[in-house]
């Protein structure tokens, strides 16, 4: 189990290159990857980021590398001497003709008139593909690393839930047989308190009991919800890609079940524990958000 959320980084620097790599993840339903690269590097980000989806695969990740060549950071620019020529005959003839002067034709020729470039530079795909890729991968399991780290924090908070969850079961199955015989002894009183005015027999009130203990009868929702709960137990020690979906899915039905197990019982002390396993199950769900 991997946290979604994490971040690492990592700066190195020998003879030949400087290299700042840093990623950062939060939630998300999906794997959205953003990819900043400097412009020498644009011919790896296709498998910059195919790479990071063989590790990584859900959550929204920003991902940022500064790369430098020292061996090629001397004369990195040059200016246009032919157009830079142009442009000053024309500021020349503007000044004759106008009867003025500029303040500094230099200065409005370079911030202006883009004679400046940066050189084309000729790099070695290759090497930078191996230098690039192997820096990537130490930032990489750094960040998996942190992530399993948070991923093992949250499966212990997983356990412990659903440890309470199991206990809170149990204890409605131990109070599913008085739900019935709570229903008896009500039903007897109202009775009791009406007879003058009705008349019934034994039968009768046999009949409405086994009506309310068919309707009543929760023994199948607390079997699935004990059923769910050991899928969950399971699921969480699992190493599944698609772990997140499926402990969502599980906690769904768990809601379901209580739902009607709260509905079909209709006795308070039930009704009690019910609401306080949603609220784990909302526990749950949040942090579940989390997990890659």
């Amino acid at each position: 189990m991997r946290s979604m959320t994490g971040y690492s980084k990592i700066v190195f620097q020998n003879e030949d290159f400087v290299i700042n790599l840093e990623i950062k993840s939060v939630n998300n339903k999906n794997l959205n990857l953003k990819i900043k690269v400097p412009y020498t590097l644009n011919f790896l980000e296709n498998k910059i980021r195919a790479f990071v989806g063989k590790k990584i695969f859900r959550g929204s990740v920003d991902l940022k590398i500064d790369f430098e060549d020292k061996r090629v950071s001397e004369n990195l620019f040059d200016y246009n001497k032919v157009l830079s020529d142009a442009y000053m005959e024309i500021l020349n003839q503007m000044e004759i003709d106008y009867k003025d002067t500029f303040t500094s034709k230099l200065d409005l020729l370079v911030k202006n008139l883009n004679v400046i470039k940066r050189k084309d530079e000729e790099i070695d795909e290759e090497e930078y593909t191996s230098f690039i890729f192997e820096k990537l991968d130490v930032l990489l399991e750094k960040f998996i690393q942190m992530k399993s780290e948070e991923g093992l924090r949250l499966k212990e908070y997983f356990k412990e839930r659903i440890s309470f969850l199991e206990i809170k079961v149990e204890e409605i199955k131990t109070l599913q047989p008085k739900v019935v015989e709570t229903y008896r002894e009500k039903l007897l009183e109202r009775l009791n308190s009406i007879k003058e005015d009705i008349n019934f027999t034994e039968e009768d009130l046999l009949k409405e009991i086994l009506l309310f203990t068919d309707k009543s009868d929760i023994s199948e929702e607390t079997s699935r919800l004990s059923s769910h709960l050991y899928e969950l137990k399971k699921e969480i020690e699992s190493e599944d890609k698609t772990l997140g979906k499926k402990i969502d899915f599980i906690l769904q039905e768990i809601f379901r079940e209580l739902n009607t197990t709260g509905v079909k019982s209709n006795f308070y002390e039930i009704s009690k524990i019910v609401v306080d396993c949603k609220n784990e199950i909302e526990k749950i769900r949040e942090q579940a958000l989390n997990i890659e």
